[in-house]
């Protein structure tokens, strides 16, 4: 319906700036449980992470095995 076509990007990026720098101060604070809340999100992640990593190792390095070790149809030529 409305065909919009900017022709310099630079003037909505230089607008999106500006609205989003000139916020006012918010009067806020974030309690203690919060923090610990935050923290242990991360350490949760950070350990689900290496849990998997863990379980699936041998299958992750089979697999980078055999995408390193193929060899192409040209090096059976030479």
């Amino acid at each position: 319906m409305f065909r919009f076509h900017l022709k310099q990007p630079f003037v909505l990026i230089l607008t999106l700036i500006c609205v989003l720098g000139w916020a006012p101060d918010a009067q806020a604070y974030f309690d203690p449980g919060t923090g610990s809340m935050v923290l242990q999100l991360l350490m949760a992640s950070v350990l689900g992470f290496i849990f998997t990593l863990k379980t699936y190792w041998g299958k992750l390095k089979s697999s980078i095995k055999n995408f390193i070790g193929k060899k192409s149809a040209d090096d059976y030529r030479n």
